[in-house]
């Protein structure tokens, strides 16, 4: 399964984990690629502040969330595989996380 720069935007991200998680497979891999919440608190501070003019704007898209946690906060194992801002991107705006999630003990 495949999620790439969809977390940010649905209503529900819970939900949507709780879906993914539901119909992967026992062997199977969730391959993300996200945005979400910078880890560096002053960039952190204004994706917050600029969140509720940005998301009506962008789709749903919500700037702070926190991939790699709501991820594992779903009940899947994640191995991350790499991180940064995306290139030429502001930095509230181009913070990624990539990796592997699969059922637990997997």
């Amino acid at each position: 399964m495949v999620c790439t720069f969809t977390l940010c935007s649905v209503a529900d991200h819970g939900q949507a984990i709780a879906e993914m998680r539901r119909v992967l497979k026992a062997d199977g891999k969730l391959l993300y690629l996200e945005h979400g919440c910078a880890p560096e608190p002053v960039v952190a501070l204004w994706q917050e502040r600029i969140e509720p003019g940005w998301r009506p704007l962008a789709g749903n898209c919500h700037l702070t969330r926190l991939v790699g946690a709501a991820l594992r906060g779903g009940g899947l194992a994640v191995e991350p595989l790499g991180q940064g801002y995306l290139p030429k991107a502001p930095k509230v705006l181009g913070w990624t996380e990539w990796g592997v999630a699969r059922l637990p003990g997997i």
